[in-house]
């Protein structure tokens, strides 16, 4: 038997740049200072500042800009769309299903079939060096029920808990980790997480950054 659960609705295709920039503000208001969600520090800052771009660039199109000017706002619509798809992640792994709690983010709610009992760890994951200076690329296999996963990395002795920390939440099965040192190696582990709630971590890897 299936339980049916909540899960986030995005609600951002088709939205005009001016509407895009009205729910990016609503989402911000309603995420600041909400229990049911943790954020990193300057994510809700960040994401003002991408919907401010937005609109400041909305507005000189309206005025009658050229090309130049939406080709920038399109840039700035993308970013802020990036921010509404990262929110929504955060807001479906930490909220774990509950309408309610998805909802005093401001997002809306769609219902979907939950898997049973806790996640399976993610496997094969591979790390490997990056294109660019200072980066990495990670990829694992997709596991069936997850919501999100978390990545940690490692900069020490991956033996030692304390030297694990969280890098990113993310619904996709790969990542390409930044700012790097250069020639450093790096430990890497993930784990998924359900609506039963997190599951075991992956074995680790480790890589060189370009």
């Amino acid at each position: 038997m299936r339980t049916v659960v909540a899960q986030v609705k995005l609600g951002i295709e088709r939205l005009t740049p001016t509407a895009l920039v009205e729910k990016g503000r609503n989402l911000v208001e309603k995420c600041t200072g909400n229990a049911n969600v943790t954020l990193p520090a300057t994510f809700l800052t960040d994401m003002t500042a991408a919907v401010d771009a937005l609109e400041a660039a909305n507005l000189k199109v309206l005025a009658n800009g050229g090309r130049e000017d939406h080709l920038t706002r399109n840039e700035r619509k993308r970013d802020v769309e990036e921010f509404v798809r990262k929110l929504g992640g955060y807001v479906d792994g930490q909220c774990s299903g509950d309408a309610e709690k998805i909802a005093s983010t401001g997002f809306q709610t769609r219902k979907g079939p939950s898997p049973v009992g806790v996640v399976d760890a993610p496997k094969n994951l591979r790390a490997t060096r990056g294109k660019l200076p200072g980066t990495a690329d990670l990829r694992w296999d997709s596991v069936k029920g997850r919501l999100m996963y978390n990545l940690y990395i490692c900069e020490g002795d991956p033996k030692e808990e304390k030297n694990w920390t969280l890098l990113l939440q993310t619904s996709k099965n790969y990542h390409v980790a930044t700012e790097l040192v250069p020639d450093a190696v790096y430990y890497f582990r993930t784990q998924a997480i359900g609506t039963a709630g997190v599951g075991p971590v992956s074995d680790e890897v480790n890589a060189k950054a370009a």
